[in-house]
């Protein structure tokens, strides 16, 4: 394939595409039959300061015991300084696309995520993840991937964050991997999973939607012997967007909903096991149905915005979904006698832009837990997390954004007698391309 020397600029896809970032930066070679590659990404460094207090006790100020699996879950009070990369990995992504051809457009998309965190030695230990590996195929029809990318619940809450191109919580020089950002502190995370996903052509009058099924995930409890494992079916999630102006009065709205479905098997062994905890309060069955409702919008008038979004789930957890527990929360989708728990939680956000590439934002939110009759018993089950954020960032060229940011977050946890609170607060900047 004879490749030009034609270079194009144009949106970064995948992820970076759907961010509220205007930035262009996509590096596009042709070649005289048709074929393009692109290759698209971004790189980011923060230097944060980090401080924790109000270490929670027992009654009579005795040490504290969170339930497992996350004893990390509490620290002593501690002030650190870290140079991390945020919520957002260093991206390195290509995109090759084949000629049209009788109305089809196919490309094949690989996307390399990378980090500086972790570990002091001089060979260094960040992490590299292949998040997206995927194909896919348009038409008329709309579009179909096969492949790993992003999942589709929770994925316009995360998308709409600011924090994503921020650090959020867990900005500690101890965390080797990205940080979360607003991830357990307003919604839960999308994650990137191999799936088939069908998104449809545009259904008119503002509307579009996005169906696809997903490599199912274990669902785990905080005693690893009550998971549910046995995964004979697939995964679906959903999501229904509409776009449009408020009545004519020049307010931009983007309405969402989405939701996902999971039923899991227990194996023979994991379903003797709850069966013999039933007195305690689990459930009487061999399976866990595991699911989710996601819902938000985005407002926009002149250069103002604001975001609210929310979710319910049943056997998700409060940080990833169903497989994710947290060394920040300490709990899973199940209790330790295999009972599903049920989460809730959201976020709202208020940016403003001045113009001129400065913009300020706020928001608050957190995630909740409902316990079950067993959690009603064990001393250190999560209440709730929430984090406040502020953040001011201004785009220096179309390439490169400075950004500072600060907030701090609080963990309550049953019968504990005191919150913990963590502060953060630092500078970054993002190269993009």
């Amino acid at each position: 394939m004879k490749i030009s020397k034609k270079i194009a600029i144009a949106a970064i896809p995948a992820v970076m595409a759907l961010t509220s970032t205007n930035v262009d930066s996509k590096i596009l070679l042709m070649s005289q039959e048709g074929w393009e590659v692109s290759f698209d990404g971004a790189a980011n460094a923060f230097i944060m300061k980090n401080s924790a207090s109000d270490a929670p006790s027992t009654s009579g100020g005795a040490a504290f015991t969170p339930d497992a699996p996350a004893a990390a879950a509490v620290i002593g009070a501690n002030d650190d300084t870290s140079i991390v990369t945020g919520l957002l990995p260093n991206v390195w992504g290509m995109t090759l696309k084949a000629p049209t051809a009788n109305g089809l457009d196919m490309s094949a998309r690989l996307g390399l995520y990378t980090h500086m965190n972790g570990g002091e030695n001089s060979l260094g230990n960040g992490q590299i993840n292949l998040r997206e590996t995927s194909g896919s195929i348009s038409g008329s029809f709309g579009t179909v991937l096969v492949g790993r990318s992003l999942g589709i619940h929770q994925s316009n809450a995360i998308l709409n964050d600011m924090l994503l191109f921020g650090v959020g919580a867990a900005a500690s020089a101890g965390n080797s991997n990205t940080t979360l950002g607003r991830i357990g502190l307003g919604y839960l995370y999308t994650d990137f999973k191999p799936q088939i996903a069908w998104t449809l052509p545009d259904l008119g009058n503002g509307f579009n939607a996005k169906v696809a099924i997903f490599d199912p995930d274990d669902v785990v409890a905080d005693t690893a012997g009550f998971n549910a494992t046995d995964k004979s079916s697939p995964r679906v999630e959903a999501q229904i967007t509409w776009n449009g102006d408020l009545l004519g009065t020049g307010i931009g709205m983007n309405l969402w909903v989405d939701g996902t479905f999971q039923n899991t098997e227990r194996t023979t062994a994991q379903a003797a096991a709850v069966q013999g905890t039933v007195a305690a309060g689990a459930d009487d069955d061999s399976d866990v149905n595991s699911a989710g409702v996601g819902f938000g919008g985005k407002f926009t008038y002149e250069g103002f915005a604001l975001v609210a979004a929310g979710f319910h789930g049943n056997a998700l957890g409060v940080r990833g979904q169903r497989s994710q527990g947290s060394t920040l929360v300490s709990v899973h989708a199940l209790d330790d006698v295999g009972k599903e728990r049920k989460s809730y939680g959201g976020y709202i956000q208020g940016t403003y832009s001045f113009g001129q590439g400065t913009n300020v934002g706020y928001s608050y939110g957190g995630n909740f837990l409902k316990k079950t009759g067993n959690d009603m018993n064990t001393t250190g089950v999560m209440n709730y997390h929430i984090m406040h954020s502020g953040m001011i960032w201004h785009n220096v060229t179309d390439n490169f954004r400075l950004i500072a940011e600060g907030g701090f977050t609080q963990k309550a946890w049953y019968l504990a007698d005191d919150e913990q609170e963590d502060s953060f607060g630092g500078v970054g900047a993002f190269f993009f391309w």
